[in-house]
């Protein structure tokens, strides 16, 4: 039951991680926090997150590459937030963070179905977006939820879909490679995880890049309601695991 756990929830997060650009360990978690410790789950986590991004990333259309600039300020700051927010969790209890982002979560996402238009929001500059980057490189952190801020801010800013996967792609994917370098300098990566490693760089693949593939064939519409419902339910998964 743990393998088939574990190899079933890599398959469903590499999916929605090539669909979205971010989700992996909020996906991944729903399914292994039954089968395996945190200390064991963690680097896998982080390892596959950025292993299914460099898969869908080879299925990025080249007519649909968008300038850099579009995602630094997020980056920037975001990896400096990422010390801040390893800091932070040596003091914050783990519970009540997760309590407060599941909370915002649930009900943010029903929210944003209404498709509610900020103007000052939509207009806002790189300063703005810097300040969200920082805040989910803390969350990242804390907690490897560093897509669910940006996620919402982006959408908030009436992106088009190929923007906001673009930025939250590839925020994401800076800071879990931070996070991962992290990891091997704490020589939290060992033996252990190797054959885990191995069933993840086989099992992930093919469905990050059959996500990656889906992406060019829905629309806007149906592309934001799919965020809105990954979050909403990740947030239903960070109350419950309170309680459980």
């Amino acid at each position: 039951m743990t393998w088939l756990l574990f190899i079933l929830g890599a398959m469903v997060a590499g999916f929605v991680q090539g669909l979205t650009g971010f989700a992996f360990a909020l996906i991944a978690m729903s399914f292994w926090v039954w089968v395996l410790p945190p200390q064991l789950a963690a680097p896998l986590l982080v390892f596959a997150s950025i292993w299914s991004h460099v898969i869908s990333l080879s299925q990025e259309k080249k007519q649909l590459v968008l300038s850099r600039q579009l995602v630094l300020p997020y980056l920037i700051a975001g990896l400096i937030g990422v010390p801040l927010g390893t800091y932070l969790l040596q003091i914050i209890q783990a519970d009540t963070f997760k309590m407060i982002l599941g909370f915002f979560l649930v009900l943010w996402c029903p929210v944003m179905l209404f498709n509610p238009q900020f103007k000052t929001i939509q207009h806002s500059g790189k300063l703005t977006d810097s300040c969200i980057g920082f805040i989910g490189g803390i969350l990242g952190g804390l907690g490897g939820f560093c897509g669910a801020i940006p996620s919402a801010w982006v959408m908030l800013k009436q992106l088009s879909k190929a923007q906001q996967r673009y930025i939250l792609r590839h925020f994401n994917f800076a800071i879990q490679l931070f996070t991962l370098g992290t990891y091997l300098w704490q020589g939290l990566i060992n033996q252990s995880h190797l054959p885990y490693l191995a069933l993840l760089i086989v099992f992930v693949s093919i469905p990050a890049i059959l996500g990656a593939k889906l992406f060019y064939k829905i629309s806007e519409l149906l592309f934001k309601r799919m965020i809105l419902s990954l979050l909403f339910s990740a947030g239903c998964f960070l109350l419950a695991s309170q309680f459980i």
